[in-house]
């Protein structure tokens, strides 16, 4: 998550507009589909990002391609992103709307990463510790990463929390070395 001040602004005025007009659902499970139609298509990211390409044909694609897909206030959205040359955001601005709206109720997503799954019960162990550090209720993305060997690592938000067993290793090497 970027975070830029241009990223916050627009992202903030969506959720402002999307609230005010009772559609914030609505334009959460917009961004939520947007946001995986660029993960998942090449060209459109290449689209969107080309800075070749007029705006005036920018709108016209993607108001031909999302008009009565995807809700009025998100569409009127992306084409104000058009006309203010700010369409190369778009990947940016979709990530931090879910995430200024996670923050605004309460949620976190933590992502993990992981030598072997957790059991159900470890997993829930984890997520009632790392909601108490931060005072949100805590969502957690798991990859399994067998480069690993054993433990796991968790990024919330800018913190890391490192327990693999190369980092309890060569802890105990430097205490090893200097004591």
């Amino acid at each position: 998550m970027s975070q830029s001040a241009v990223s916050i602004r627009y992202t903030r005025a969506l959720i402002d507009a999307a609230q005010a007009r009772g559609v914030l659902d609505l334009v959460e499970a917009d961004v939520q589909a947007l946001s995986e139609l660029l993960h998942a298509s090449e060209d459109l990211r290449e689209f969107v990002a080309d800075p070749m390409m007029q705006s005036e044909q920018k709108r016209a694609v993607l108001n031909e391609l999302l008009a009565g897909k995807i809700g009025d206030v998100t569409l009127r959205f992306l084409l104000l992103l058009c006309d203010k040359r700010r369409e190369r955001l778009l990947p940016e601005l979709l990530a931090d709307f879910l995430s200024i709206l996670e923050d605004r109720r309460g949620e976190a997503t933590a992502q993990l990463a992981v030598a072997a799954p957790l059991s159900s019960e470890q997993e829930a162990r984890l997520i009632a510790k790392l909601s108490a550090y931060s005072g949100k209720q805590v969502k957690l993305e798991t990859t399994v990463d067998e480069r690993l060997k054993a433990g796991f690592v968790v990024r919330l938000g800018d913190r890391v929390f490192d327990g693999t067993l190369a980092t309890q290793l060569n802890r105990l090497r430097q205490r090893l070395a200097s004591g």
